[in-house]
Formats: structure tokens, C-alpha cells, sequence
């Protein structure tokens, strides 16, 4: 709402000038005065220093601002031009503070069209286009420094490069994890491979573009050789990065012209508050000089504010954690005791938000596992690498798991993947409730971690279900969950926490339970509580839900993640970034994937 209503107040205040000026007459001092502040009115239209959108529409309506910008722009150099009869050196200030305005304001369409998809998608091209409508040198100014610099090596490498066929690309890639394995405990150096531009791959998967298989097996030696802390530290890397392309300036000051413009504004700035103080003052008015001096101020304060190392320091000594070390926790039966016996402040607040708005933002936690999750996904991957990928076939067959790999060798729980993925969820959902609470569970045990990462990943899958179902899969029925949470309602009595409530579930017969959710849940708790002692049984709980997990995060489209930053983020980004720079198939790989020769149509499926 900030975002929005200070242009609407610049373009109101410009307004305003606009009226009084018609209102004043030429001999009043005042007016001369005024008129100065007409160009700082462009500068505050052109928008923060660092920040270009607030939302993934921003910068896909860059059109409507450069439009605006336009419209603004004349506006303001006609009611200068029309009434300006002051003296040389506010003239200079104010001429100075003009070309200020106008490239400030001009940014800002460059900004968001830099960071519009169809922009990114462009940056996809081997090499900066040479030939067209727009000059060269216009070309070589506006291009991304990563883009210029690495043009030449890119023809170099499209001209040599031996284009690698799927399969030689998991013959290759398997190779690289045997090996990495084997020298992992000899050496703990850091990698040395150089590795392509992240910011060009970032953009890939935004749009959901498949790389080449030869990028893809750099990223992924590249990333074998870290540990698991310096992983984390490069998903924070990339999503941060993520953020940065889209909703700030980045990629249009990591160009020749922009850079150059960054540097050089905050002077013209300077110098205009220099000439405005040498200026005579002489018959204006002592209030309209103190606002002149503050907007002059403000104006270079502003510009100078992204130079200042005190701004870098205080962000850098923050040891807060981010939402990059955080999941988002959802629980079922949770919800269910809440919302059977809620607080008295929950009572307040239903009085004064929907109920729809309290029941996704009231009823969740998080918790900071991010890092000891990824090591799970991460360890996941490299033994599917290093135990089941052997051929095209078996990769592909490898990422469309979502618990096929761990129930293969418990035969008797694969009729629970057999619903669809929303479903599934849920069912494994509450039955590792009901397993959690289960009297014969002990959670302090030597399986306490396994317990705990098994019930945390449920609790964030069922976040996503209900928070958040497009990036859970395409096509999740949100429903599902009210409904499942009406059943349970349904045979409560006095029971007001979870424990009793999965307790009470357990003592029921399955007949008598109310829908067909909860009733499969049951009979997979009966299952997995009779065939398995609690170790094996709670490995088997945590692997679906690490390839269930590993599932949903391959599937979500780049452009849901890449909306989920302006809210805050989700960790499925985090999951999405890994497994791709671990070697395996996200959307855009999925879609844009290459014919196979006959015989290996199978492994399309």
C-alpha cells in the first residue's frame, strides 16, 4: 500500500503544483521557488534506490509505468517551462535536478522490464543480439555485464561442444558421484570448477527452460564437493539472488549504462544542493526556503544512502534467522483441537477477519530444519545416483518417485500411492500422526531424530496443501483438508489436544470412523505398525516423505516459486534449487526434454 500510495501522492502533489501555479501570479517570489520541487516529485515517482516491485504483476506491467513516465515527465517540464521566472542559478539547480528525475524515473521501466519473464526467457540466447533495430552500442550499454563478458566464451563452447545425449549424461553424472564418493573422505577442499553464470541459470528456472546436460553435470560437481553447511549457504546464495533479479534494481545496474548511471546520479544531486545554497534567497518566503533546503537534503541523502558502509554492516551483523532456515509447520489434528476448543483471543479476532484468512495464518509455526532437511533430500539424491540410476530409463524413473523407492521393498503400503498426490499426502499425513502418538512410539529414543524430521517434513507438506496447493502440485484440492477436519470434529468429545485425539482415532474401529480419508489413514497406521519394528518402521515413514517432498518441489512451475519470494519465500524453493543443481529433472527439463531414439520410449513414463 506504501508502494502504491507514494506514487499516488507524487502525481497528486505534481497536480497540486500544477493548480497553485495557475492561481499565483508571475510577480509573487514564491513561485519561482515552487517550481523547484517539480523535478524531486520525478525523483520520488522513480521509486526507491534498491527495490523496483513488490509483486511478480509489477514487472510485467513495466508498459503502464514507461507510459506514465512519459505523461508525468511532460506534465512537469510544461509547468516549469510555462511559469519558471527565477534566477540563473536556481534555473541550473533545477535543470540539474530535471536530468536527475528524468533517468531516475526512466529506471524504473527498465528496472521491471529487466525482471519481466519474457525478459528473462530472452537471456536463455547464447550471446547478446549484435544485429536489429537498436544500435550496437545501445546494445553493448543495456546488456548484462555477466551476458557481455561471456559472450565470446559461449560462441567458443557452442562451436567445440560435443552436444550430450541423455544418456551419456547419466553415464557421465553417475561416474562423477561413484567418484566424488570414494575421494570424499580423502579431501575436504573447496571446489575449484568453474562453473556457468548463476544468474543466467536462476533465469532458466524461473521460466522453466531446460539447461544443457553439460552445465547441468558442472553444477553437479560442483556441488558434490561441498558439505552439507556450505550447500545451505549457496541455496541462501541462489534464493537471495532469486529475489534480488526480480524485485530490485540488480539487473539493470549490472549493465554498462546502468552502473555508470548509479554513480553518476547521486552527484548531479549534490551538485544541485550546492548551487541551490549558493543561489540569492532574497524575497522568497522562510518557509518555502526551509522545505526547498529539506527536499535538496533529503534528495541527496537518498541518493548516497546505497554507498554508505553503515547500511552493509548493520545487515551484516543481524544474526536473525532468515526464512531461509525456517519451515512452515501445519497440522491437522492440531487445527482440529483449535478450532473445537479456541483461545480467548482467537475468539476476538474471529470477530474481526474471515474466517478463511484466520484459518491459514492463525493455525501454523515454523521451525529452523531447513539445513537438516536438505541433508536428507541431498543424501537421497546422491544414493539414487549411486544405487538406482543406471540408464535414461531408470533417471527418469528415479524423478517421478514420490515413494515408490522406499516402499519397493514394503510391497504391502504401495496401495497409499496409488490415490491421488493430494490424497496421498494427507493419508501419510495423519497416519504418521496416529503413528507419532501411537503408545508403542517412544520419540526419546535412539530414533528420536528420525521420528522428529519424519513428523516435521508431514507437517509442511500439509502446510503446503492447505496454505499454499499450487505449489504443492497442480490441481490440489484445498478442501480436502476441511473435510478431513470436519470428520475428525465429527467423533470428538471432550478431547482437546492432539495426542487425545489421535489416541481416540486409534481405539475406533475403522468402519466407524467418518470419511474415506481418515479410514485409509487408519489402515495404513495398522500396517505400518504391525510390520515394522519402530526403526524400520520409521525410516520407511521418513523416505516417503523425503521423496514425496523431493516430488512436489520438481513438479511447482518457477514462476509459483518465484512469487512465493515477494511473500516471504517457502523452503520448497530451497528443495527446488537442490535438486536441480544435483543433477535431476525439474518442470522445465520435463517439458522441454528431447526425443528419445525408438526403443527407449519408456522411458518417457
Amino acid at each position: 500500500m506504501a508502494h502504491i500510495g507514494g506514487d499516488a501522492l507524487a502525481v497528486y502533489a505534481l497536480a497540486t503544483l500544477f493548480n497553485r501555479q495557475k492561481q499565483l501570479t508571475v510577480d509573487e517570489g514564491s513561485d519561482a521557488l515552487e517550481l523547484t520541487w517539480v523535478p524531486i516529485l520525478l525523483i520520488h515517482l522513480g521509486g526507491q534506490t534498491s527495490i523496483s516491485a513488490y509483486s511478480l504483476e509489477d514487472n510485467e506491467l513495466w508498459m503502464r509505468h514507461a507510459i506514465t513516465l512519459v505523461s508525468q515527465v511532460a506534465v512537469a517540464l510544461y509547468i516549469f517551462c510555462k511559469w519558471w521566472s527565477g534566477q540563473k542559478k536556481l534555473l541550473q539547480a533545477a535543470v540539474l535536478l530535471f536530468v536527475l528525475g528524468i533517468l531516475k524515473f526512466s529506471q524504473k521501466p527498465w528496472a521491471l522490464r529487466s525482471a519481466s519473464f519474457n525478459s528473462m526467457a530472452s537471456r536463455s540466447l547464447s550471446v547478446p543480439r549484435d544485429k536489429g533495430s537498436l544500435p550496437p552500442w545501445w546494445t553493448q550499454c543495456t546488456v548484462y555485464f555477466g551476458d557481455f563478458l561471456s559472450a565470446r566464451k559461449k560462441k567458443g563452447e557452442q562451436e567445440h561442444e560435443c552436444k550430450l545425449s541423455l544418456e551419456d549424461y547419466v553415464s557421465k553424472a553417475r561416474r562423477i558421484v561413484v567418484q566424488e564418493t570414494e575421494v570424499a573422505s580423502e579431501s575436504a577442499q573447496k571446489p575449484e570448477i568453474e562453473i556457468p553464470g548463476r544468474m543466467d541459470q536462476i533465469c532458466m528456472m524461473l521460466v522453466d527452460l531446460s539447461s544443457r546436460y553439460s552445465i547441468r553435470l558442472n553444477y553437479l560437481q560442483y556441488f558434490l564437493k561441498l558439505d552439507d553447511r556450505d550447500v545451505h549457504n549457496n541455496l541462501q546464495v541462489w534464493a537471495r539472488d532469486t529475489f534480488r533479479i526480480l524485485y530490485t534494481r540488480l539487473t539493470s545496474y549490472l549493465t554498462p549504462l546502468g552502473f555508470c548511471s548509479m554513480c553518476f546520479l547521486p552527484f548531479l544531486a549534490l551538485a544541485s544542493l550546492v548551487l541551490f545554497a549558493k543561489s540569492d534567497k532574497d524575497g522568497y518566503n522562510e518557509n518555502d526556503i526551509r522545505v526547498s533546503y529539506i527536499l535538496f537534503s533529503s534528495t541527496v541523502v537518498m541518493q548516497f544512502a546505497p554507498f554508505l558502509p553503515m547500511t552493509h554492516k548493520i545487515g551484516n551483523r543481524l544474526k536473525l534467522a532468515t526464512w531461509q532456515d525456517m519451515v512452515s509447520q501445519q497440522n491437522l489434528m492440531s487445527f482440529c483441537a483449535r478450532k473445537k476448543h479456541p483461545t480467548s483471543f482467537m475468539k476476538i479476532v474471529a470477530y474481526m477477519c474471515p474466517m478463511e484468512y484466520i484459518n491459514k495464518h492463525c493455525y501454523h509455526w515454523h521451525v529452523s530444519v531447513a539445513l537438516q532437511i536438505q541433508v536428507l533430500v541431498r543424501q537421497y539424491i546422491r544414493d539414487g545416483w549411486k544405487e538406482y540410476i543406471s540408464d535414461p530409463t531408470t533417471y527418469r524413473r528415479f524423478n517421478n518417485f514420490r515413494g515408490q523407492h522406499t516402499l519397493s521393498r514394503h510391497p504391502q503400503h504401495l496401495w497409499s500411492l496409488e490415490l491421488g498426490f493430494d490424497e496421498t499426502v494427507l493419508v501419510w499425513h495423519i497416519a504418521t500422526d496416529l503413528c507419532f502418538h501411537h503408545p508403542d512410539t517412544s520419540s526419546q529414543g535412539p530414533n528420536g531424530d528420525t521420528i522428529l524430521r519424519s513428523t516435521q517434513i508431514s507437517n509442511y507438506m500439509i502446510y503446503l496443501l492447505f496454505v499454499c496447493p499450487e505449489m504443492l502440485m497442480v490441481g490440489t484440492r484445498q478442501d480436502l483438508f476441511t473435510v478431513a477436519c470436519d470428520d475428525i470434529k465429527h467423533i470428538l468429545k471432550d478431547q482437546n489436544d492432539p495426542a487425545s485425539i489421535a489416541r481416540q482415532i486409534l481405539l475406533m474401529e475403522r468402519g466407524a470412523l467418518k470419511g474415506i480419508v481418515v479410514r485409509n489413514a487408519h489402515k495404513l497406521t495398522e500396517e505400518l505398525m504391525g510390520h515394522h519394528d519402530e526403526e524400520q518402521r520409521w525410516k520407511v515413514i521418513q523416505g516417503v516423505w523425503v521423496e514425496m517432498l523431493c516430488y512436489s518441489a520438481s513438479r511447482c512451475r518457477g514462476y509459483l516459486h518465484a512469487r512465493s519470494l515477494s511473500e516471504g519465500g517457502e523452503f520448497l524453493t530451497n528443495v527446488w534449487f537442490l535438486w536441480s543443481l544435483m543433477g535431476m529433472e525439474i518442470l522445465g527439463d520435463k517439458i522441454h526434454q528431447p526425443l528419445e531414439k525408438e526403443g527407449t520410449t519408456d522411458a518417457l513414463v
